[in-house]
C-alpha cells in the first residue's frame, strides 16, 4: 500500500511539473504571459512569446513596465490574427484613467505569438482615436444586450460619441461613414419588419386587452418614426433607435395576453438579430480606425 501511494504521489508530482511547464496556447494565455514577462523585464520570455527576433532587441517600448498589471477586454480572432483590448495604467506612475490599446497576435507554426512590432506601435504612437475606440468597445458590449430593457444612458453615450468622431482622419471618416450607412440601412429594415409584424398582431388579435393593444400600437408608432430618421443615419439617430428598441423589448416583456405569445417569439428573435447586426457594426467601426 505504501509503495502504491508513493508511486501515485510521484506521478502526481510529475504531472504537476509538466503542467507548470506547458506553454500558453490561446491568444488570451499568450497575451497574459507576454505582459507578465514585460512586467518582470524578462527579455528571454518576451522573445519566446512574441515575434521579437532575439532578446537583444528587447526595448520595453521605451517604458519601465516593472510590476505593471494590465487588464484585458474583448478578444477578436480573425483567422491567423487576433487582437485583445488591453488596459494599461498611465505612464510614469501618473494619475488618470487607464489607456486602452490593442495587443496584436499572429498564429505562426501552429502557435500564437504577440506581434511585437504592431503592439509596440499601438503603445508608442497612440492614435487620437484611442479613447474613442475604448468607448466603442464598451458601448458595443453593452448595446448587444440592451434591447430587452430600457437604457436611457446608452443613448446619451451614443450622442457623445457622435462628437468624438471629429477626431477621425478623412479616410477613417469615409470608412466610418460607410459602416454607419450600412448599419443604418440594416437597422431600418429590421425596424420596418418589426413594425409590420406588430401591426399584423394587432389585426389578428382585436379582442386582446386594451392595455396590451395600446402598448403595441405605441411601439409600432415609435418604430415608424424612428426608422424614418434612419434615411440619414448618424449617432444621434442611432441613439434614438436604441432607445426605441429598448422600450419595445420592455413592452413585449410586459404583455399579459397569451394570444401574443407566438408573436413574442418572433419579436424576440428579431431583436436578437438586431443585436447581432449591432455587434458587427461596432466591429466595422473598429476596423475603420485601424
Amino acid at each position: 500500500m505504501t509503495e502504491t501511494w508513493l508511486r501515485m504521489a510521484l506521478l502526481s508530482l510529475v504531472l504537476a511539473m509538466v503542467a507548470g511547464c506547458s506553454k500558453p496556447e490561446t491568444p488570451q494565455e499568450v497575451a497574459a504571459e507576454f505582459w507578465q514577462a514585460m512586467a518582470e523585464n524578462d527579455a528571454d520570455a518576451v522573445a519566446d512569446l512574441s515575434t521579437l527576433a532575439a532578446p537583444s532587441g528587447f526595448d520595453g517600448y521605451g517604458r519601465d513596465w516593472l510590476d505593471t498589471v494590465p487588464g484585458f477586454g474583448r478578444v477578436v480572432i480573425d483567422g491567423r490574427k487576433a487582437t485583445i483590448v488591453t488596459r494599461l495604467p498611465p505612464a510614469n506612475g501618473t494619475s488618470g484613467q487607464r489607456r486602452e490599446v490593442m495587443t496584436h497576435l499572429v498564429e505562426l507554426n501552429g502557435g500564437w505569438l504577440v506581434d511585437y512590432q504592431r503592439t509596440g506601435e499601438a503603445i508608442m504612437n497612440p492614435s487620437p482615436l484611442d479613447g474613442l475606440m475604448g468607448e466603442i468597445n464598451k458601448l458595443g458590449e453593452r448595446l448587444s444586450a440592451t434591447f430587452s430593457r430600457s437604457s436611457s444612458d446608452l443613448a446619451l453615450q451614443m450622442d457623445a460619441m457622435a462628437r468624438e468622431f471629429e477626431a477621425y482622419s478623412d479616410e477613417a471618416s469615409r470608412q466610418a461613414r460607410q459602416a454607419m450607412e450600412s448599419y443604418g440601412r440594416a437597422l431600418q429594415d429590421f425596424m420596418e419588419e418589426l413594425e409590420k409584424s406588430i401591426e399584423q398582431a394587432l389585426e389578428d388579435n382585436q379582442q386582446a386587452p386594451a392595455r396590451d393593444r395600446s402598448a403595441l400600437q405605441q411601439t409600432a408608432n415609435d418604430l415608424e418614426q424612428s426608422s424614418e430618421r434612419l434615411d440619414e443615419p448618424d449617432f444621434d439617430v442611432f441613439a434614438d433607435s436604441s432607445r426605441v428598441l429598448a422600450e419595445a423589448g420592455a413592452r413585449f416583456s410586459r404583455l399579459s395576453d397569451e394570444s401574443f405569445n407566438s408573436y413574442q417569439q418572433k419579436w424576440d428573435a428579431k431583436l436578437n438579430d438586431i443585436s447581432v447586426r449591432t455587434n458587427r457594426f461596432f466591429e466595422d467601426l473598429k476596423n475603420a480606425s485601424s
